[in-house]
């Protein structure tokens, strides 16, 4: 994953006054916009366009002020952004004002910072705000505490301080899109199979041996088999039988001899 670090000072200014006016409350913005890793700061004042201290103006001895600023991912959705500060102190003509003031930090994880305001203290490295995705933000929330024994000698003072913002981005992996989601994709054509071999042709059958002549099946015997001769003999010797008994019982008869 591709990573880009960005990083930008912001001067900040505390201000104070012998009047008693108190205005109200204004939040700071911290946007990060992602074009060539710009910083957007909100709402700056006539001393620094980059013066995210808005509520520490006109401030008096014994006075505890709050400021709230947000930081804020306004990058595309493709981007994530890992947010970091740092403070890197006062300005050298404004070290004797400041460290009279005591400036708290604190984030959702809690206390960041609680030192004199001129000193760099916990913020003396980066320090993680968190990683925001788009639109994602992080807020932060300065306290400034004027002690009542402030020397009269700091009325009207004006104090400078830098601080360093940083962000780290991590590019977010986009689903693909289709090209016309309105019209559902058309299915892809199926490949053609492979048409099969045809099958060869079939040769001549070889010429089988000429097979011999089958022989002749038996045929069973019938009466022509009979000894013709034979029978007819049994047959003329039954009729001169036949004729010889004919023969004797009428004789017989004629004779007047009885019949058994």
């Amino acid at each position: 994953m591709k990573m880009r670090r960005l990083a930008i000072c912001v001067l900040m200014v505390l201000a104070l006054t012998c009047s008693s006016f108190s205005a109200a409350a204004v939040n700071s913005n911290v946007s990060y916009s992602g074009d060539a890793g710009q910083f957007v700061f909100e709402p700056g004042s006539d001393r620094s366009v980059t013066d995210l201290f808005a509520d520490f103006k006109d401030v008096m001895p014994g006075d505890t002020c709050t400021q709230t600023i947000r930081v804020r991912n306004n990058a595309s959705d493709a981007v994530d952004v890992k947010v970091y500060l740092r403070a890197l102190g006062a300005h050298e003509q404004s070290q004797e004002f400041l460290s009279q003031l005591i400036l708290v930090v604190s984030a959702e994880e809690g206390e960041l910072f609680r030192a004199p305001a001129n000193q760099t203290a916990q913020l003396g490295d980066w320090v993680a705000l968190g990683t925001l995705s788009a639109g994602g933000e992080a807020e932060l929330t300065v306290t400034l505490q004027v002690p009542v024994s402030l020397d009269n000698r700091f009325m009207n003072a004006v104090g400078f301080l830098d601080w360093q913002f940083m962000v780290e981005e991590f590019p977010v992996q986009q689903p693909e899109q289709p090209d016309n989601p309105n019209q559902p994709s058309q299915p892809d054509q199926p490949v053609d199979p492979d048409r099969p071999d045809e099958p060869e042709q079939p040769g001549e059958p070889e010429d089988p041996d000429q097979p011999g002549q089958p022989s002749k099946p038996d045929v069973p015997k019938t009466g022509d088999s009979v000894n013709v001769e034979l029978i007819f003999g049994l047959f003329a010797g039954s009729g001169l039988m036949a004729a010889g008994l004919f023969w004797l019982l009428f004789r017989k008869k004629k004779s007047g001899e009885p019949t058994k």
